[in-house]
């Protein structure tokens, strides 16, 4: 619905008004009178003019300034405004406005309104993207509008002042183009000049922790299976001691999510590093241990107190990132998988150099050394939880919610994981984690073949990780820019059953390809690119279903989301190395890449399907 759509009633037709007439009196939007203001004397005649308002909503909601005229001017015509939370369009009435009106000349109506906003973001299809305020914004603006009568020169009928409202759309949709057309990555510099330096040390804060989680996951993979041969464990076994960290991650992420708030997010944040630097060190001398059952019993108990660590900092610092930068989520989350992703990469590398330097024991000390300096640079330069919870907590005493806050915390989890639309991304999530992780403990076993040493094993996971690493900002900053998530989604995915399909290579492919280490140099190269399309969309396409489900825009939600999040990618990462191991047994490497590429030929469907049927309600 645009602005001409709005019926005038006119006892008059103004525009037949002349200039040596008497001028009527106005009746204001709403029915407040108003009189025109002239020099000219004489009785006034009576003049109605109404809009007829589609919604007696009395939500009120943030709203930019807007102008509207009746005229054809290419310039300003914009049109009104609308309640974008409401199911139907709204027209905003404006009461008491006052007009100024001079012999000859065109009559102007000027009106001043302030509102504020007590609903959230929900997208309408009625009007413009760029008309629409996000929750996450200022909560109260100036509403200015004009209203210009024209002169009997310029008259239009009905029928021409909606062609003029269809050009004022097209404008607007000229000017959105314009702004869709702006290089995304010079958005991404305005986003990074715009921070101060205190949010630059706090994004310096959370990447280091994200960079040590996937180090702590990742550095044993070059060696550890050759070790766990030495100590007698089956790959069924070395899968699991992979697996487990990531399961322990699953179950305990959600957890964290919900009672951040109890717990305080920099609380959580400093002793979740540090617990994962202490059992870093511990697991570097579980070599002492006798080989069997010993071995592989005590390596499963310290990764699975690595992973508590680990899923306490990391599920803090996405809940503070989420908080902390609000309209620039995606992009944040971006920087912060580009760590989590170097981590990824030089984690198998550094393991592997330290593994050929010093043994078993050297490349755990240095990162547990790592994780307890970071843990103490954490004390100054993490924000404190305290500024980052909502008003209604903090009147708590103790830290305790109130009764309505604590029974929106029980529910919050649930309808989150009740919505449909959080599946997709959170499939997206999991078959990422599962394509990543399933080669953790079998890659190194797969090329044996080819007489690598640790470090160059290492170098093999630098390619995927060292793709994902740099591919994630610049997907950060299309999915903040364009809100592709979708698409991006698709993109992945179809990525990923390719190199899937190379990396064994598939059986299916005997023919055309052989095991070749370029092939699968270059196929996992493209597992990174595709892995970062997949992941990074996701946690911003949750937040924005929360938002329009009326959730609350509070560190609760966040926290939630971010535990749901977290626990998606570590039931993928159990999956792949577990499951994916015991079917490396049983039908061997090339099949298993196999079942996997299907996985995503599912996903890619599914993914498919949902666009398709997007544009067809459009």
């Amino acid at each position: 619905m645009s602005g001409t759509d709005m019926p005038y009633t006119f006892d008059q037709d103004p525009l037949d008004m002349d200039s040596s007439h008497e001028h009527p009196q106005s009746f204001g939007y709403g029915g407040t009178n108003n009189r025109r203001s002239d020099s000219t004397s004489g009785e006034k005649k009576r003049k109605a003019v109404s809009i007829v308002d589609s919604d007696n909503r009395t939500n009120s909601q943030h709203l930019k300034t807007r102008n509207y005229s009746t005229s054809n001017a290419p310039d300003t015509e914009i049109t009104p405004l609308l309640h974008p939370s409401a199911s139907l369009p709204t027209v905003v009435g404006y009461d008491g406005f006052n007009e100024d009106y001079q012999p000859g000349q065109t009559a102007t109506t000027t009106r001043s309104e302030v509102l504020t906003c007590l609903v959230p973001f929900i997208i309408s299809p009625f009007m413009p993207i760029s008309t629409q305020i996000s929750v996450d914004g200022p909560r109260s603006s100036v509403l200015t509008t004009k209203v210009n009568y024209v002169t009997k020169a310029e008259q239009l009928s009905i029928k021409e002042s909606s062609n003029g409202s269809e050009s004022d759309s097209d404008e607007e949709s000229e000017v959105s183009d314009e702004e869709q057309a702006q290089p995304f990555l010079k958005a991404a510099y305005k986003t990074v000049s715009s921070l101060n330096s205190r949010q630059i040390l706090s994004i310096s804060m959370l990447s280091l922790a994200n960079l040590c989680s996937t180090v702590a996951f990742s550095c044993i993979a070059p060696f550890y299976p050759a070790e766990a041969k030495l100590k007698n464990l089956s790959e069924t076994q070395t899968g699991i001691v992979f697996g487990i960290f990531e399961f322990t991650m699953f179950l305990i992420s959600p957890l964290f999510g919900k009672y951040i708030i109890l717990i305080g997010a920099r609380t959580m944040f400093i002793a979740g590093i540090a617990v994962t630097g202490m059992t870093a060190i511990l697991f570097g001398f579980l070599n002492y241990l006798p080989p069997g059952n010993i071995f592989f019993w005590f390596s499963v108990l310290v990764r699975i107190l690595e992973a508590v660590g680990d899923a306490a900092f990391v599920t803090s610092s996405f809940a503070i990132a989420a908080k902390s930068f609000p309209n620039n989520v995606a992009f944040v989350v971006g920087i912060l998988e580009t760590f989590a992703g170097l981590g990824y990469t030089a984690g198998p590398v550094i393991g592997g150099f330290f593994y050929d330097i010093g043994g078993f024991q050297l490349p755990f000390l240095v990162l547990g050394i790592v994780l307890l300096a970071a843990s103490v640079l954490a004390f100054s330069l993490v924000e404190n939880s305290r500024g980052l919870l909502t008003s209604s907590f903090r009147k708590n005493f103790n830290g305790l919610p109130s009764d309505d806050e604590s029974s929106e915390e029980d529910k919050g989890m649930l309808e989150i994981l009740r919505l449909p639309q959080i599946w997709l991304p959170i499939f997206s999530v999991v078959s990422c984690a599962i394509s990543l992780s399933f080669l953790d403990p079998t890659l190194s076993n797969h090329l044996e073949s080819f007489k690598l040493s640790p470090t160059e094993i290492g170098l093999m996971f630098l390619l995927c990780g060292g793709f994902y690493t740099a591919m994630c900002p610049i997907f950060g900053a299309i999915m903040d820019k364009f809100h592709n998530g979708d698409t991006l989604l698709l993109f992945g995915s179809v990525a990923t059953l390719l190199s899937m399909f190379f990396i064994g290579p598939t059986p299916l492919l005997n023919a055309y390809v052989q095991k070749d280490l370029w092939v699968i140099g270059i196929s996992l190269a493209v597992l990174g690119l595709a892995a970062s399309a997949l992941y990074i969309p996701c946690f911003q396409m949750c937040l924005d279903e929360v938002k329009c489900r009326g959730f609350e825009d509070n560190f609760h939600t966040y926290g939630c989301v971010s535990g749901i999040f977290q626990a998606a990618f570590g039931f993928g990462s159990f999956i792949g190395p577990t499951f994916g191991s015991v079917v490396v047994e049983n039908v061997g490497f090339r099949w298993t890449t196999t079942m996997i590429a299907f996985l995503h030929v599912l996903l890619s469907t599914v993914v498919l399907m949902g666009i398709i049927i997007k544009k067809c309600r459009n």
